[in-house]
């Protein structure tokens, strides 16, 4: 982040860069967006499966829906070896955490998939509806989830990140630090003060549930009045000296990417109080949801054996 912003300051754009047509690239582009492609791909076989659903073909009780049906609590099963991995060391034999919990979103994805195309998109008795219900309580948990986890951690797989280190992020993107700092002096001060404003803790969940909805309209208003004023400071700094006027275009360009990665940083700071408390208070969820699922699944499967 350091040398972005030295980049940026140095007045040089900055843009990641692109993937070629190779196969090497190809398989790039899959890495950093296998976790868009998954989804995709649920998201097709659900519309596929809503689309075919009341077809005779697909049956609870016999052939492929039969077997969906085994695979869904089969998931589920596995499912609890994530948590057990990470409370027990002596579990480490099995693998890394990253990989169990890459395996643990494709399993909790899988399980409700099967789990619906099981039941052929339909609502059954009584015990089979709650056992259903529970699976997509807990799929649209784990989403919420791993929103939150994406938020607090370096990648999905990276370990989690510190205030520390956010902070650290902001300070490093702070305009008037150099020589821009003598060509807008006034803009440094603005700044600090919407850093003073918008840095201050959450309280209470419903604040942390609203505030990265609120930072994302501040930050991008507060851009735009630092960037009308940058546009008139430069304005009136070219009419006083040759050299401004000159590379004023440039300037007006380094200046706006530097607010706007500054203030990107600020947002995440600002957001990651609150995301952090979020996941803690999801973490207490979470995990009585899965129970309650498991029992329903168990009630499910000894109805269905013994009636």
């Amino acid at each position: 982040m350091v040398t972005r912003a030295a980049d940026i300051q140095a007045g040089h754009q900055w843009q990641s860069d692109p993937f070629d047509g190779s196969m090497a690239g190809w398989s790039q582009r899959f890495r950093k967006n296998k976790a868009a492609v998954g989804f995709s791909l649920a998201a097709f076989l659900l519309v596929i499966g809503w689309s075919i659903r009341g077809q005779h073909w697909l049956s609870a009780e016999q052939g492929v829906g039969y077997a969906l049906g085994i695979v869904s609590v089969g998931c589920m099963m596995i499912l609890l070896l994530y948590p057990l991995r990470k409370r027990f060391r002596i579990l480490k034999f099995i693998g890394p955490l990253p990989k169990w919990f890459r395996n643990h979103m494709i399993l909790g994805t899988t399980a409700p998939i099967a789990a619906l195309y099981h039941c052929n998109f339909q609502l059954g008795s009584l015990n089979s509806r709650i056992a259903l219900f529970s699976a997509l309580t807990v799929a649209g948990s784990g989403l919420v989830g791993r929103f939150i986890y994406s938020k607090i951690h370096h990648g999905l797989y990276g370990r989690k990140a510190t205030l520390k280190e956010r902070l650290a992020q902001v300070k490093a993107t702070t305009p008037g630090v150099g020589k821009l700092g003598t060509i807008v002096p006034e803009l440094r001060a603005r700044m600090s003060q919407f850093d003073r404003q918008v840095l201050v803790p959450p309280k209470g969940i419903l604040e942390c549930i609203r505030l990265p909805l609120v930072l994302a309209v501040k930050t991008r208003l507060h851009y735009w009045r630092l960037l009308r004023f940058t546009r008139l400071s430069l304005m009136y700094q070219a009419s006083r000296s040759d050299v401004v006027a000159e590379h004023k275009d440039k300037l007006e360009r380094v200046i706006g990417l530097y607010i706007r990665e500054h203030l990107d940083q600020v947002r995440s700071v600002a957001s990651f109080v609150a995301y952090d408390r979020l996941f803690k208070l999801w973490h207490k969820v979470h995990f009585p949801f899965f129970v309650v699922l498991l029992v329903t699944v168990i009630v499910h499967i000894a109805v269905v054996y013994l009636y």
